[in-house]
């Protein structure tokens, strides 16, 4: 009913020797062997301009209010 699809060629990861779809290779390593070894990136560049939220949270002095200092729990720690 329908067509076979077209063989892909087959290549060895350079690390493990698997074989692996050649289109889907990372400068001759295999996608997971690419991803153990830091070749693809985990994350996603967003554009973002200015601090983040780490850079506020560390810039957060020690007097600041973290819920600790609420009534409620200073009754119930007591």
């Amino acid at each position: 009913m329908f067509p076979d699809p077209p063989a892909r060629p087959l290549k060895r990861c350079a690390r493990c020797g698997h074989l692996t779809r050649a289109d889907r290779m990372v400068k001759g390593f295999g996608r997971d062997c690419a991803s153990m070894l830091g070749l693809v990136g985990g994350t996603i560049d967003v554009g973002q301009r200015g601090p983040d939220l780490l850079d506020v949270l560390a810039d957060e002095s020690d007097d600041a209010c973290d819920g600790w200092d609420r009534e409620w729990r200073r009754a119930a720690g007591a």
